[in-house]
């Protein structure tokens, strides 16, 4: 039986098309989430991670008695409480938190292991007592205080005293010991003061100078800042692979915007620390959320991961305007691909760390909007 015309066109046609075959659409890359987005996003999450009591408690190796030291539960609090207020300052359920927070905080700030100490022992006091300044002064600002204006007022007097206290002979801070000061403590607790001062409060003009005066000694030609210490007559500090630029690339931006707060610094070491951060960022990379402090080629312990990208942030606003918008792209990149699958960032193998470090990553997020205190001027 011989087939149709009309078959016969059929099965032509459909090997045309079996030859032919139209090329599908490629599938469409996922849009990179906006700064505005991640920042939304994140403060729900840090409202969730809020325990009952107000804390944000920040968790290290560290302990005392077993228990997490009142340090750590007072600087990881202020530091989520800081970021809520400038990331969200009209957002009802935010206020609401952080006024949560500052009384958990003025509650911890009475514990005889916050009282200042200037025991020569590891002891993490000194941050708790920053961060809770910064913290105050920030909430003061926003005349967010509720019924503890009086508190707050009488309390940032004292916090400044305490640093005043604790400061290490010849300038600076460090909570490891009182030998010598420690560059990625001396540049933040400075930032705070420099905060307090802004608002009118007191703070002895030779602690600001000192301060500049460490951090300037602890400068490395390369642009790296040594970890604890100074280089003088030390130079061979300068060797040792914890102080190479590679292993003080979290720490180099924060000096160098402290430093340019504090009438030193320069353009150049700002835009170098910058260019560093990104040139070495996989050594730091290489550290996220892994266990143990201070292992591998540069000696870098997690902490330092998001600590590094909020202070780099902070560099770029010092940056000439033109190249402020490029740099926060890269930055936003590497914030991007390290966020965990529940929207959160930690880089610790501790959970309660989870909103310290979403903070940190909040606050280098916010471009124009980062928190800068104001430039030391002697009175």
């Amino acid at each position: 039986m011989s087939k149709s015309p009309l078959f016969a066109l059929s099965v032509l046609l459909l090997g045309l098309l079996q030859s032919h075959v139209l090329p599908q659409e490629k599938p469409q890359p996922a849009a990179k989430p906006t700064s505005g987005a991640l920042i939304q996003e994140a403060v729900q999450h840090l409202l969730a991670l809020q325990d009952t009591d107000g804390a944000w408690s920040y968790e290290g190796v560290y302990r005392v008695n077993k228990n997490l030291p009142v340090g750590y539960r007072i600087g990881g609090t202020a530091a989520v409480g800081s970021t809520l207020l400038v990331a969200a300052p009209k957002h009802e359920a935010a206020l609401a938190a952080v006024r949560r927070a500052l009384a958990y905080i003025l509650a911890e700030l009475d514990d005889p292991l916050m009282v200042p100490s200037t025991e020569p022992k590891y002891d993490v006091r000194v941050w708790g007592h920053a961060c809770a300044l910064e913290f105050l002064c920030n909430v003061r600002a926003a005349k967010n205080t509720d019924k503890y204006a009086k508190e707050v007022s009488a309390w940032i007097p004292k916090l400044i005293a305490a640093l005043v206290t604790e400061e290490i002979p010849g300038g600076g801070w460090n909570y490891a010991n009182r030998r010598a000061h420690a560059s990625f403590v001396t540049a933040p607790v400075t930032q705070a003061l420099l905060l307090a001062r802004g608002q009118g409060e007191k703070v002895p003009d030779e602690v600001l100078e000192r301060a500049r005066k460490v951090l300037e000694m602890s400068r490395t030609l390369a642009g790296a800042f040594l970890y604890s210490g100074t280089l003088v007559n030390n130079e061979k500090a300068a060797k040792a692979s914890i102080n190479l630029l590679p292993g003080s690339i979290a720490r180099s931006a924060v000096c160098e915007t402290t430093l340019m707060l504090l009438g030193g610094g320069s353009p150049e070491g700002i835009r170098g620390s910058v260019a560093a951060f990104h040139d070495h960022w996989q050594e730091l990379e290489k550290r996220r959320a892994k266990p143990g402090t201070h292992i591998g080629d540069y000696k870098i312990a997690p902490y330092f991961f998001y600590y590094g990208h909020r202070y780099c942030a902070q560099a770029i606003e010092l940056l000439p305007a033109e190249a402020r918008p490029v740099e926060r792209g890269k930055l936003l990149d590497l914030i991007v691909t390290t966020r965990d699958a529940d929207g959160t960032w930690n880089d610790r193998v501790f959970p309660r760390s989870r909103g310290y470090c979403s903070a940190m990553v909040v606050l280098a997020l916010l471009g124009e909007r980062t928190p800068l205190p104001p430039a030391y001027q002697k009175k």
